[in-house]
């Protein structure tokens, strides 16, 4: 039986933690190992590595030896039938092919899904896998021959570092909601509603402790303050622009900013010469892109002349070369999370903190303690004024408009909203400053993020927290509320990451279902 010991103070997953080694062939760091033998990676991996194309584009060849081009990666199908539909490739000698598009983690997957005799998949006119485990050439589908493609050796990052980049519950979950295992047990034998929570808090304290031991692994290189930069830079970012924010928290770094932007001048000029700093070496200003219109209104016109002026100056000072603007994604987005809408929000963060820092202000949040209220109220307090630090981002441009030149709004918004500053403040600000904590030996500082994380409200839910919900609990609204706190929606996402899959084959040896199944063998 879990029992919840050591949560008065501090982070702990020792049950947890322990179990997933032992049965899942898991190294120190947490992070699954990764082969063709053993089905040891999600399909749902393999998919958002298709629908990113974060692979080698100009060098495919298909496994009959015929060169390939991805002109359209397809639609996500949520519905029955093939991962991806509408999909368009250039084929050697049979020029432009549409048609649907199915991906699997080994080749055999076909075979063994049963998908030749399924009508749904006739349509189908790329086979995409990780691995050709059955070494075939192509497959056929009545009197066709549909190429296949093994990604594998076309990757553009090693399979570990995609599988550290992209967020799987970002992205769309096609797997049928169906009760898992883990239910239908839970459901024979009399488990109140405190085990399964207690499950869940140490699978929730797993993804915050692998996440700091990822992020404190940068420190050797790097100063906190630029961990925390470059972190909160991708978190801006979404799916979407993940990597785009990434590499211009790197290419433009903390120190770069501080040696090129004045200190001596106002937060808003300040703010105004970051922004065109930033702008420029993403490759978005007006000048360098051809998706803006000109400006309609004066504001927009004076705004942009002045970036574009502060810019032509300040690119000479420069070493590292501007990113391509075309690489940045505006598709699949409300207008308030574009790209050019987050540059102005982390422009304005850096601008009102320049003197001391984002990490030292928000290490501040978490030292200042107001004596007359109780320890939860003190906790709460500190969640509030370090989400605030986020939330209070206002620009006298950005704030009216989402790109350049657009239709100004009637009234002011916020640069980032309530939902991203707790998203923030749960992936990115608690496994940075617990790195910190960690390096510092602070243990009064590990107390309270662990407070915090263990007091902060449940974010909206996502894809993956919907089905896992429905996974474990099911329809028992009453049971789902076990799922309270942000802590343990973290946790069905650990659970999520490591264990369930679409087709049930991690069940076998989910950590969840040993845990049941050694209550039901006494």
């Amino acid at each position: 039986m879990i029992e919840n010991k050591s949560y008065a103070d501090n982070f702990c997953t020792p049950h947890y933690r322990e179990l997933v080694r032992r049965y899942c062939g898991v190294k120190e760091d947490g992070v699954l190992e990764y082969g063709a033998e053993g089905k040891k990676i999600k399909e749902q991996l393999v998919k958002c590595i298709w629908s990113e194309q974060l692979f080698k584009k100009d060098k495919l060849y298909t496994e009959d030896g015929l060169r390939m081009e991805v002109i359209s990666s397809g639609l996500w199908n949520l519905e029955e039938g093939p991962d991806f539909k509408d999909a368009e490739i250039l084929l050697e000698g049979k020029g432009v092919v549409k048609g649907d598009v199915e991906i699997h983690v080994c080749s055999g997957d076909w075979v063994r899904h049963g998908h030749s005799k399924q009508k749904e998949y006739e349509g189908v006119c790329l086979h995409v896998f990780m691995w050709n485990d059955g070494k075939n050439k192509y497959i056929k589908l009545k009197n066709r021959l549909i190429p296949q493609l093994e990604l594998y050796n076309y990757l553009e990052y090693k399979l570990d570092k995609l599988a550290d980049m992209i967020d799987i519950e970002n992205y769309p979950h096609t797997g049928s909601a169906n009760a898992g295992p883990c239910q239908k047990r839970l459901s024979t034998i009399s488990l109140d509603d405190k085990w399964i929570g207690y499950f869940l808090d140490y699978a929730g304290d797993e993804r915050i402790l692998v996440k700091a031991g990822r992020l404190g692994r940068r420190l050797s290189t790097q100063t906190f303050e630029q961990v925390l930069y470059e972190a909160i830079m991708e978190s801006l970012g979404y799916k979407n622009n993940k990597e785009q924010f990434k590499h211009l928290g790197t290419i433009v770094s903390v120190n770069d900013i501080k040696s090129l932007i004045p200190s001596d001048v106002s937060i808003k000029e300040r703010s105004r010469k970051i922004q065109a700093l930033l702008f420029g070496m993403s490759g978005l200003l007006p000048s360098q892109i051809s998706r803006y219109t000109s400006a309609k209104d004066k504001y927009s016109f004076e705004y942009i002349n002045d970036v574009e002026q502060i810019w032509s100056v300040i690119k000479n000072d420069i070493e590292n070369k501007p990113m391509d603007g075309e690489l940045w994604s505006f598709k699949y987005s409300r207008p308030g999370n574009y790209p050019t809408r987050r540059i102005a929000a982390i422009s304005r963060l850096l601008a009102e903190n320049f003197e001391t820092g984002i990490f030292r202000i928000i290490l501040k949040s978490f030292e200042k303690i107001e004596g007359n209220k109780s320890g939860a109220d003190q906790i709460k307090t500190i969640i509030r004024n370090t989400e605030s630090i986020f939330l209070e981002l206002y620009d006298e441009y950005w704030s009216h408009y989402y790109t350049f030149g657009g239709k100004r709004l009637k009234n002011k918004g916020r640069l980032i909203g309530k939902e991203r500053s707790s998203v923030i403040f749960i992936n990115i600000v608690i496994p940075v400053l617990l790195a910190y904590a960690r390096k510092m030996n602070d243990m009064v500082l590990e107390e309270r993020l662990f407070k915090a994380y263990k007091l902060h409200s449940k974010l909206s839910p996502n894809n993956v927290t919907r089905f896992m919900n429905y996974r474990i609990l099911g329809k028992d609204t009453q049971k789902r509320n076990v799922v309270n706190t942000a802590r343990r929606q973290q946790g069905l996402l650990q659970i999520f990451k490591d264990f369930c899959e679409s087709d049930d084959i991690a069940c076998k040896r989910c950590v969840l279902l040993l845990s049941i199944n050694s209550i039901l063998n006494g």
